[in-house]
């Protein structure tokens, strides 16, 4: 539904000019008569002035005025980008054919004779105005088709360039290992393994990026600000780009000259700020720095910045960053592979929870991303949000778990298995949400459920629907291999605390577990 602003916004502006004030008044009062807003001027001059600060949807045009006349008006208004797709029909009592099409050749679309008639009026202006909103919807609708074809021109690149160099390392590294003629000794299989590893998390971060960015442009990312502590979501962060640092020589530090906390969604904010310091990593040579600070503005947001001592951007490189249609990527320092996704994801993260992003940099002499994000004021309780409202998480023992891994595909509940172990006094295992439920019902001291959501019979959403009934603090991680079909909105709109895509990610379920069980030492 419009609000009142859209409504008054929506009705056509109509421009009327002619140096005769009876001429004025009577076209005003046919026009006001049906529901048009209308600006009257006398002389070409004033026309023009007020085209440009105002751009009306349609001009009705005198040619006989002192000064300059209608055609010199017309031409000058065709002549002007911001305003050579108005309507311009043409009143006078002039009715000799060389004026009309005198008057046609400098750009008017009508051509209306006085006397006039209002009936004759009114239907002129109509069909030039349903005219004027069909073409400015065609040109959205264009430009839209624009940004669509761009974007699959994106998905594209990437596919066929970017995620086939990482398939193409990862399959290489695999016939290597799988040849017996090479006869690997320990260290080299070791140094084989740990490249595998890389190789497969290069690719995941890549796929990731890619399915995060696609519910994005199609709406489909949840939006769940709440009470962040920049501290914490940096050290997160660091953890994860800590492989990478050590192995180019990198030095990270931190620097914060505010205390306040942040209120942003948590998994955006993380986004950007990995994003920002992978790309920081990426460009800055071995033994370089990197530097992210944070400091507060007057306007009731903070200032983020991630600095390098890195390779720099020019200009150019600076003006495009953020843009999708023009290609900015380039290898990292050690060849790393860079689509440019990821600061297009940021850009839309930032945005999204009302910050600003840019960039700052010299070539050569290293660059500085700064992001803005809103403020907010302590919270004493963390608090997740379910389908039932706010859930207050009560504070957690800190000896091990008891955790509960309902999963139906036998590997991953393996691979879970193994991950949660260091946490884990007790782990459980189920196969459907029926199970699911039961084993709540029967264990009420089961501080933690790793749910899939696809099992057959009751899935984990409806499994996690009745076990808040009886259990609204035990913390529910979702977790699935569609992260198209199901995502992190739909997963906490169900009850459950968080959700995780597979393949499952060693650091980042641990990260998971530590913020809801802060005490817990593993």
């Amino acid at each position: 539904m419009k609000t009142e602003e859209q409504k008054v916004q929506a009705i056509p502006n109509i421009l009327i000019v002619d140096d005769v004030v009876d001429n004025l008044n009577v076209l005003g009062q046919i026009l006001k008569a049906e529901g048009y807003k209308v600006r009257s001027v006398l002389n070409g001059a004033m026309a023009l002035h007020v085209a440009e600060k105002e751009k009306p949807d349609l001009i009705l045009l005198d040619i006989m005025m002192p000064g300059m006349d209608g055609f010199e008006v017309c031409k000058r208004l065709k002549a002007n980008p911001i305003l050579n797709d108005v309507p311009v029909i043409f009143i006078s009592a002039l009715n000799d054919t060389d004026d009309v099409v005198k008057a046609l050749s400098a750009g008017g679309a009508d051509y209306i004779t006085k006397p006039f008639k209002a009936e004759e009026v009114k239907a002129r202006v109509a069909t030039h105005l349903k005219i004027h909103t069909q073409r400015k919807e065609l040109q959205q609708q264009r430009k839209e088709l624009f940004d669509v074809n761009t974007t699959k021109d994106k998905f594209f690149s990437i596919i066929a360039h970017d995620l086939r160099g990482p398939l193409g390392g990862f399959m290489g590294l695999t016939e290597i290992m799988a040849d017996e003629s090479q006869q690997l000794n320990a260290d080299e299989q070791r140094e084989m393994m740990l490249d595998l590893k890389q190789s497969a998390r290069n690719i995941y971060h890549l796929l990731e990026n890619l399915l995060e960015w696609s519910q994005m442009q199609r709406g489909q990312t949840s939006f769940y600000p709440q009470s962040l502590n920049l501290k914490n979501i940096v050290k997160d962060c660091l953890t994860v780009v800590s492989v990478s640092s050590k192995k180019k020589g990198i030095d990270i530090n931190a620097e914060f000259s505010t205390e306040g906390e942040l209120f942003a969604d948590k998994y955006m904010l993380q986004t950007i700020i990995r994003n920002l310091l992978a790309n920081a990593i990426k460009f800055t040579n071995k033994g370089g720095q990197v530097l992210i600070s944070a400091w507060p503005e007057t306007n009731n947001m903070i200032v983020v910045s991630v600095k390098d001592s890195g390779i720099g951007m020019s200009n150019e490189m600076i003006n495009n960053l953020f843009r999708i249609d023009v290609n900015t990527r380039r290898p990292g320092t050690e060849g790393e592979p860079s689509t440019g996704l990821g600061l297009l994801l940021c850009k839309e993260f930032v945005e999204r929870n009302g910050g600003q992003i840019w960039a700052e940099s010299n070539l050569l002499n290293g660059s500085t991303l700064y992001f803005t994000v809103p403020c907010s004021g302590v919270m004493e309780d963390k608090t997740i949000i379910g389908n039932a409202g706010p859930i207050a998480m009560k504070e957690k023992p800190a000896e091990k778990l008891k955790i509960l891994i309902a999963e139906d595909d036998k590997p991953s509940e393996n691979v879970l298995a193994a991950f949660v172990k260091k946490f884990s006094k007790e782990t459980l295992r189920v196969r459907t949400g029926v199970a699911a439920v039961e084993a709540c019902r029967n264990h009420p001291d089961i501080n933690l459920i790793l749910m899939d959501i696809a099992m057959p019979g009751m899935d984990g959403y409806e499994a996690t629907r009745i076990i808040r009934q009886f259990n609204p603090s035990i913390v529910i991680i979702a977790q699935s291999a569609n992260s198209v079909k199901y995502s992190r909105g739909e997963a906490l709109e169900m009850g459950c605390n968080d959700f995780m895509t597979k393949p499952f990610d060693q650091q980042s379920l641990d990260e998971m577990i530590k913020f809801y069980f802060p005490r817990l030492e593993s």
